[in-house]
């Protein structure tokens, strides 16, 4: 027997799964991302013409996937917030945690790596573009935003044996 009543959103899940659900696939967008700007910087310094116009082209793969992965996710957000206000209005779940904590040290480390690349670039990467720049710092926060994201889950994760309630409710 299914105890669950529906939700607004049409579904069986409660607004913290939806939200866990945005955030997880929002995790999984940022590293896709990575990627996309990643092969954006690598244009700049690959010579063989061929492979820059493959990386191209390639370079939309990772934008379409984020949405296919995002949206619909964001859509369900998005009509939650819209009906149910008061119970969204504060997001203080688990991964909202992690991810906070997450983008505080993707934010942290970009700054410490565009204070090491501000003189590396003055003396040693004088002849690539702006935009190369750009691309790199974009991929690097990216990155340690999702890489700090699924290890900090990860890692907690191996201790939810010990909140295991099942065992303390048995008689």
């Amino acid at each position: 027997m299914n105890d669950r009543k529906e939700t607004p959103t049409g579904s069986n899940e409660s607004p913290a799964q939806i939200v866990d659900r945005l955030l997880q696939r929002t995790a999984i967008g940022v590293s896709l991302l990575t990627i996309s700007y990643a092969m954006a910087a690598a244009m700049y310094v690959i010579s063989d013409q061929e492979i820059v116009d493959l990386m191209d082209r390639l370079q939309l793969v990772p934008s379409i996937l984020v949405l296919l992965i995002v949206f619909p996710a964001f859509v369900k957000f998005a009509r939650l917030r819209y009906r149910q206000k008061s119970e969204c209005a504060e997001a203080d779940g688990y991964l909202v945690e992690m991810f906070k904590r997450a983008s505080a040290m993707a934010f942290s480390l970009t700054f410490v790596f565009l204070i090491i690349l501000e003189p590396v670039t003055g003396k040693y990467l004088t002849e690539l573009p702006t935009p190369f720049f750009i691309n790199v710092t974009l991929a690097f926060s990216l990155g340690v935003l999702s890489i700090a994201f699924f290890r900090s889950v990860r890692g907690d994760s191996d201790d939810e044996s010990d909140d295991d309630f099942d065992t303390e409710l048995a008689p």
